[in-house]
């Protein structure tokens, strides 16, 4: 999915923080309280702001296992989710990323190395309640993924997302042998573009410039950030991408051939059932 190396130029902190916030936090975040044990006798109990909760303490009965004790908090307490992560998880895994890691790496190789030692954990020292993954497992770009299978090889995806009068956020993903081995963003480009007043116009010339930086005309996508949002939200994504295609709320550009059919027939056969 991400070779080894890829290259990573110019990817603003801005840029990627709304990103990750659309993505992560696009609801009312959950809250969370997590039992700290060890030979399953809890040590700490904190929630989701980091505040300590010694009160819960007098929850945990002798012999108790730690499932029955994350139920039972669930059950008092107004929260979203509750953890119990045992010291033995929390060693495992140090010493996991400890293992693999190594860190000359670039540092997306270290987080989902990071993320895989975490993973490993779930359901034996890491439990919570109610049941269910944690979003965490799923982070394998599912959605993203599919697209990537899509797309030809050895060419250029770009996003950009724009706000009312700036580029809210814009990634430029680069893919050669089914892997990404470029993530940058349009900072890179010169003359770099600030203000937009009107991105059904102006993407066209963001398209041209990406294509003389880089010698390959991407496969583009425009929309603002309420668009990207519902995308998000939704759990139909691609009909809900096909429609906004089909009513211009996302434009594209070099989509390949089998993609601008669909859009064609959906456009037709919309308007017949209208």
């Amino acid at each position: 999915m991400i070779s080894e190396n890829p290259k990573i130029m110019d990817w603003s902190v801005e840029q990627w923080h709304n990103f990750y916030q659309a993505l992560f936090h696009r609801g009312t975040p959950k809250t969370t309280i997590a039992v700290i044990h060890k030979d399953n006798i809890p040590i700490k109990i904190i929630d989701s702001l980091g505040r300590s909760r010694p009160n819960l303490m007098d929850l945990f009965t002798k012999d108790q296992s730690m499932p029955d004790l994350i139920k039972t908090i669930y059950h008092r307490m107004d929260v979203d989710v509750v953890y119990a992560i045992s010291y033995p998880a929390i060693r495992n895994i140090f010493s996991e990323f400890s293992r693999i890691i190594d860190f000359e790496d670039n540092y997306l190789k270290q987080l989902f190395t990071l993320k895989d030692a975490i993973v490993n954990e779930m359901g034996q020292g890491i439990l919570r309640y109610p049941p269910g993954l944690h979003w965490l497992v799923k982070l394998e770009y599912n959605t993203v993924k599919k697209i990537f299978r899509a797309a030809p090889d050895n060419t250029l995806i770009m996003l950009t997302i724009f706000g009312k009068e700036e580029i809210w956020t814009n990634w430029i993903i680069g893919i050669e042998g089914g892997s990404i081995n470029l993530i940058t963003t349009i900072d890179t480009l010169k003359p770099r573009f600030h203000s937009i007043t009107n991105w059904k116009r102006e993407y066209k010339h963001i398209t041209t410039a990406v294509k003389e930086q880089f010698g390959k005309k991407p496969i583009a996508f425009f929309m603002d950030n309420e668009t990207f949002i519902d995308l998000i939200k939704t759990k139909s994504k691609f009909r809900f991408f096909l429609d906004a295609l089909s009513t211009k709320k996302i434009i594209s550009k070099s989509l390949p051939i089998r993609y601008r059919i669909m859009i064609f027939l959906r456009r037709i056969f919309g308007r017949r059932s209208n």
